[in-house]
This record gives structure tokens, sequence and C-alpha cells, in this order.
């Protein structure tokens, strides 16, 4: 079966095991992986490589949910009159899930997933009164392993049986979700 990716059509956040959300309009998001290349050398040439992915680096771009962007930045109302949010020197280390379907130019649905993220950009403002289109957000991530030793997960709708695994990759996903479990 072929599949192109063509668009997002469903993406949630979930932020320090919180309840899943909907992340908002997503522009585009791009996945590059950190890869460290162990080499062995004899007599000054290499005979032998192995390489090792230390994390994937990835970039989201959007028109995030006021409180998604605000969660995701680490802005906090702790102290401060209801409704102002404020953003400080000490923000707090999240983790982020990042789950999505992919639909390709058939219809046919990829369920993707990056399990464990860290924000690695903070906040960022860009406001341009000289546009005719409101400019994305940009969010940067790195990608880190989680508890199966993975970074990113994909699936074919397709190809999914346990019907759990479609009804909760997008509300609560989790590496224990996908793990094959050995029958006793």
């Amino acid at each position: 079966m072929d599949f192109e990716d063509y668009k997002i059509i469903e993406g949630t956040i979930t932020i320090n095991d919180e309840l899943a959300t909907s992340f908002g309009c997503i522009g585009t998001l791009e996945g590059s992986s950190d890869i460290a290349t162990v080499e062995k050398k004899c007599e000054g040439a290499v005979v032998k490589t192995v390489k090792k992915v230390n994390k994937v680096d990835v970039t989201l771009t959007g028109h995030p949910y006021v409180a998604v962007l605000r969660n995701v930045a680490g802005m906090t109302n702790e102290g401060l009159k209801e409704g102002i949010y404020g953003y400080g020197a000490n923000i707090k280390a999240k983790k982020i899930i990042f789950t999505a379907k992919v639909e390709d130019m058939e219809g046919n649905i990829k369920y993707i997933a990056f399990p464990n993220m860290d924000d690695v950009s903070g906040l960022t403002i860009s406001i341009n009164n000289d546009v005719t289109e409101i400019e994305m957000k940009n969010f940067e991530f790195s990608a880190l392993k989680d508890e199966n030793g993975m970074f990113y997960y994909e699936a074919l709708e397709d190809e999914i049986t346990d019907e759990q695994v479609k009804t909760k990759w997008l509300t609560a996903f989790t590496p224990e979700l996908v793990k094959e479990t050995g029958s006793i």
C-alpha cells in the first residue's frame, strides 16, 4: 500500500499526563533524527560503524488554542489575579505527548505519536501589523526516548487490529498502549 502524507486532520497534545486536548490548527510538522556515529578503526581506517539515535528534533507550526500555547510555553497564573498569565524565569520541564491522524490523498489514515517530547524553544512572540495572513506559531521540541526505547510511533489505520489502540491514540496515548503483551 502507498501512503503519501497529505495533511494532519487531527492533532492532540498531552502535557504532564493531563487530559489530551486538541492542539488547534496545524500547519506543518517536521522531524529529523539527531544521530551519532560510533566508529571502529583498524590501522587508521574505519572498518565498522554503528548508528545511535540521540533524539528527534521536531518542529510544529500552527495556530494553537490559547490554553495550549500558554501551557507549552510554561506560562502560569500562579500568584496573579484571575485571567492574568505570566512568563518568568522558573519554567518547569514538562512531558509532552503529541499525537495526530494523518490523511493521504485517497482518504487513508495513519496514526502518529511522539510520546516523550520536551519544549526547547520556550516562549516566542511575533506580531506583524503588515500581513495579509496571520503568522503561525512555531514550536521546537526534542522527542526523547520513552519507556519502550522509542522516539516516534506510526501505524496505518487499516493495520491496527486492537480497537482500543484506535480509540485511545489521540486521547490517552501511552507507550504501554502500543506495547505487545505476551500471553501467559
